[in-house]
């Protein structure tokens, strides 16, 4: 039988202030599912995520494509899972737009010619090989999430978390990211407030509130009664 792409079993996370942020979270993403993960401000989702690859480490297993996240299995598990957070900042740290995609694929070792390569593939499937030698810094919002989903893909992940994707997007930008995100093959995970994007691109959707999962199902049932909406912060 095959694994699932991610596995979460009993996760608890506390943050070393006192406040609880994930509590007994039991999640199973198969291959190539789009999952959304929706709630108000505070409900965990951003931790949640921050445990696919280690980042955070709480009570309880993660488990991708069946192996157990450990110490010793960080590294492969990282190479799996690419993150992409809500901000730019977070990820883009170089003089061009080049540079910042390879730093990944160098930092791993490969090839000149293979980084050349992965770079530029990871351009064209954003729409950003025009912009190779600018620098990020003077890019929209919407091109700077751009470079950035292209520096996690430069490395080939099997699985995508993306937290806030749209967030900060003019219409025209949040249009042609949803479209992007949409082509996209992996497994993917998004944390989000804008339902429009859910029901675009996602046909489960996982509500969280106060780090427990309150909901699990398909987009259409979940997003469709106005009542439990209001009544969990998402109308």
């Amino acid at each position: 039988m095959l694994s699932p792409a991610v596995e979460i079993l009993h996760l608890s996370y506390t943050y070393p202030t006192g406040q609880v942020a994930l509590r007994d979270i039991c999640l199973r993403i198969p291959v190539g599912e789009h999952v959304a993960l929706v709630g108000p401000n505070g409900a965990g989702k951003s931790t949640l995520l921050l445990h696919l690859n280690g980042l955070l480490t709480g009570q309880g297993e993660v488990r991708i494509f069946g192996v157990p996240l450990s110490p010793a299995t960080v590294r492969q598990i990282r190479s799996q899972v690419g993150l992409v957070f809500q901000s730019p900042d977070d990820q883009l740290f170089c003089p061009t737009v080049f540079e910042d995609v390879a730093y990944a694929p160098i930092y791993a070792g490969l090839s000149p010619a293979e980084v050349e390569a992965r770079v530029r593939a990871a351009l064209a499937v954003v729409g950003m090989s025009a912009h190779a030698e600018r620098s990020p810094f003077h890019l929209s919002l919407g091109e700077q999430k751009r470079v950035a989903l292209a520096t996690v893909l430069v490395m080939q992940p099997a699985i995508l978390a993306l937290d806030e994707p749209t967030a900060g997007l003019d219409p025209r930008g949040r249009r042609e990211l949803m479209a992007l995100l949409r082509t996209l093959p992996q497994t993917l995970l998004l944390a989000t407030h804008d339902l429009d994007l859910v029901r675009l691109i996602c046909p489960r959707t996982v509500v969280l509130e106060r780090g427990e999962i309150v909901a699990d199902g398909p987009t259409e049932h979940v997003l469709s009664d106005p009542a439990f909406l209001e009544a969990h912060g998402l109308a």
